[in-house]
């Protein structure tokens, strides 16, 4: 499948940035598109670091249902 992959970043100070632009990946599901992209250990529950992914199928990013992971 297709998936967009959008990373983002956040500190207390500065809050939520995103980081570069959508990425598009072909994976056989939203956490693998994740992974694929920096092969770090991601979790969607639990303590994270300051780095994040939100992943979706369709072309618009505003009206598309979306699941988000958290690098561990």
């Amino acid at each position: 499948m297709h998936y967009n992959v959008q990373i983002f970043t956040w500190t207390a100070r500065q809050g939520l940035h995103q980081v570069g632009s959508p990425i598009e990946v072909d994976a056989p599901n939203p956490k693998a598109a994740a992974v694929s992209l920096l092969g770090l250990r991601l979790d969607d529950k639990g303590d994270s670091s300051k780095l994040a992914v939100r992943v979706w199928r369709r072309e618009d990013a505003v009206k598309a249902d979306c699941d988000c992971f958290y690098y561990h």
